[in-house]
């Protein structure tokens, strides 16, 4: 028989549950099945087989490896021909012969906390919302001259023969930006190779090719994005907040997965040409190294003037409970409860908050927060209107937390709820038009799913507070367009076996 609407795969099924009683253990009261299949392989614990008290018998004819090939039969019966990639199986079966049984094609748990994301929609949301940034000196700060004597006087073993203009102009022509003149100075005279500096190997004109690394944003899933905060390198308003972007051109590499690169769109208080690294080691952003191949190759050389490098922001340090911070601090774990946050106001240039224990919110009012991870005894109410608050989550709480004041922050679009202990005023989820990412319980998904329709903007979803399998299935199909889609998408059966 089949359940939930859904079609095909009833005989299946129970040719499976079959299998699962005819192998039982002795003392067996009931059997779990829980995987994640693909046409030639599977992700799960196998059968899992359980007494009255809930203790496991390990049951070796039906581990992950033996039962490998009867859940490869399984799959290729569930699709039915049809092309899918994965689909997600739970079977539970009892002592009587009694199963039921439901999977979920396209459906596939994440390794962040036993989550499930569905992404509706195409597209991410932007690193950062800065506005377009007015140079306030678009000249570059290199020297060529100096550069080829630093280089000359660093004499670096492996340099290439010179590359001669047509081949400069080549680069420049497939790169769309012009070199610095100080780089481009440098390449008249060796094509790159050797160590600009110690572990550093410089490009050669073809491997300036490799642009396309850093071009663009980091990748990521929506588990990772809906929360990224980008910071900001110092000095401050050096360099544009972004993990790749065009004009980002990098000129050596460590092998580690990082570059060194010449930013031509420098940001407000930058230079073109100035020298940044990207790449493995800068999750959170760009670092400021030197305003331009000059001043790098002087730092190399031990005879740096100062030119081009910067100081971070000076001032008194602060004290936030047990913390000593300094006032251009970017980035804050509070692991205390009742702290005294008044002192958090002075840190002018704070992007992300996470605090474990309930706290006075108002000084973020006034503070650039983008990211917060706040405890439900936490009132958010200090909230309401922040300008620059992209993405919340809340967990815990002594108290329902009160969603209402979320309603005036223009630019959130990222809210996590499956670890609050209880939300006042969930409905409110529903108001909050400019989401892109919504996470939830599976008890909070049902209680707003009425309201789903009404938050047509959400690119992706995600099921969250440790859901069994069987609700993960059913909770997919929130978001199906039609009923069709669902019986597609979706195998089930129940019944008994003789």
């Amino acid at each position: 028989m089949t359940a939930d609407g859904a079609t095909g795969g009833a005989e299946a099924f129970e040719r499976f549950a079959r299998h699962m009683y005819e192998q039982a253990p002795e003392g067996w009261h009931t059997a779990v099945l829980s995987a994640d299949l693909v046409r030639n392989g599977h992700g799960g614990e196998g059968v899992r087989y359980l007494r009255e008290d809930g203790s496991g018998i390990f049951h070796p004819s039906m581990d992950y490896r033996s039962v490998g090939p009867a859940l490869t039969e399984l799959f290729r019966e569930l699709a039915a021909g049809e092309r899918f990639r994965n689909v997600m199986v739970h079977l539970t079966l009892d002592a009587a012969g009694r199963f039921d049984a439901v999977a979920r094609f396209n459906l596939r748990g994440s390794d962040v906390g036993n989550t499930y994301t569905a992404v509706l929609r195409d597209g991410l949301p932007p690193e950062a919302l800065d506005p377009e940034p007015v140079v306030a000196d678009s000249s570059y700060a290199g020297d060529p001259e100096r550069a080829v004597a630093l280089l000359r006087a660093l004499e670096p073993a492996g340099l290439r023969a010179p590359a001669g203009e047509a081949a400069i102009a080549a680069a420049e022509a497939a790169l769309g930006f012009p070199l610095p003149p100080d780089l481009r100075a440098l390449y008249a005279i060796a094509d790159g190779g050797g160590e600009i500096m110690d572990g550093w190997q410089w490009y050669s004109l073809a491997e300036l090719g490799s642009a396309d690394l850093t071009s663009a944003p980091r990748p990521g899933g929506w588990t990772e994005r809906w929360e990224r905060v980008v910071l900001d390198a110092e000095p401050f308003d050096t360099v544009r907040r972004a993990t790749g972007r065009p004009g980002w051109i990098p000129i050596a590499e460590d092998y580690d997965g990082n570059f060194i690169a010449i930013d031509l769109a420098p940001a407000r208080l930058g230079r073109p040409g100035q020298v940044i690294r990207v790449g493995n080691a800068h999750d959170h952003g760009p670092a400021y190294v030197a305003d331009s191949v000059t001043s790098l190759l002087a730092a190399a050389a031990a005879e740096d003037d100062g030119e081009g490098v910067g100081e971070g922001e000076e001032g008194p340090e602060l004290v936030v409970g047990s913390l000593r911070l300094r006032p251009g601090q970017q980035e804050l774990r509070l692991y205390e409860a009742g702290v005294d946050t008044e002192p958090v106001a002075a840190l002018r240039r704070l992007r992300r908050l996470w605090c474990s224990g309930p706290l006075d919110l108002g000084p973020v009012r006034d503070l650039p927060v983008e990211n917060l991870r706040v405890n439900g005894g936490s009132s958010l109410a200090p909230l309401a209107g922040h300008p620059t608050l992209r993405s919340l989550a809340v967990s815990r709480g002594a108290v329902p937390v009160t969603l209402a004041p979320l309603r005036d922050v223009p630019n959130l679009h990222g809210l996590a709820l499956a670890d609050a202990a209880a939300v006042a005023d969930l409905e409110t989820v529903a108001e909050l038009s400019g989401l892109w990412y919504l996470e939830l319980s599976f008890e909070q998904w049902q209680r707003i799913r009425p309201a789903l329709d009404r938050l047509d903007g959400l690119r992706a979803v995600t099921l969250a507070g440790r859901p069994s399998p069987r609700q993960a299935i059913a909770w997919r199909s929130f978001f199906d367009a039609g009923p069709h889609i669902t019986a597609r998408l979706t195998r089930a059966a129940n019944g008994l076996v003789s």
